[in-house]
């Protein structure tokens, strides 16, 4: 029988997980304008394999009430046609993974990624007028791919952390 006590001590970074699974979201919407319900359930797989581990009972129910208000808040937004059911899903899954003491400078990095993703989009699809394409995110006027500026808001927040915005909040 193999030794798998060398495999029990190795760890892999969540990042290292969640990265490659952002791009992924951030490419999806862009391409379909659909975040697909697979790359949800792994987000939520990762946070049910890491989270529970790594943090206090009290810091998990916070993120977990977090998580439902952030899904109540979509829900909203999503019955008035403002924010698609797979965003929803996503955002409400990937509050788990933020630290309850990252949700100020995660939210504000949402919010700037929105400004700007939606700002910089109208101007792709003015510049991509009339030609064809295959990418649906071009071709639907009046709807934004919300998952670009989820998945640009995720990597900011998994790759510098909080403190990407320490001097703006």
């Amino acid at each position: 029988m193999p030794d798998l006590s060398l495999l029990a001590s190795i760890e892999i970074p969540v990042a290292w997980i969640v990265v490659p699974l952002l791009l992924a979201v951030i490419l999806y919407d862009l391409r379909f304008m659909r975040i697909p319900n697979a790359l949800v359930v792994l987000f939520g797989a990762v946070a049910l394999a890491s989270v529970p581990f790594q943090i206090g009972l009290e810091e998990l129910l916070w993120r977990l009430g977090i998580a439902a208000v952030v899904f109540c808040g979509g829900l909203i937004l999503y019955a008035r046609r403002m924010m698609g059911a797979g965003d929803v899903k996503l955002l409400s899954t990937l509050m788990l993974l933020i630290p309850v003491e990252g949700v100020q400078a995660f939210s504000m990095m949402l919010s700037l990624s929105i400004l700007v993703g939606v700002g910089t989009w109208m101007l792709v699809r003015q510049i991509r007028a009339g030609r064809p394409t295959r990418w649906r995110s071009l071709q639907k006027q009046g709807r934004f791919p919300l998952g670009l500026s989820i998945g640009s808001a995720g990597l900011v927040f998994v790759l510098f952390g909080p403190e990407a915005l320490r001097g703006m909040i």
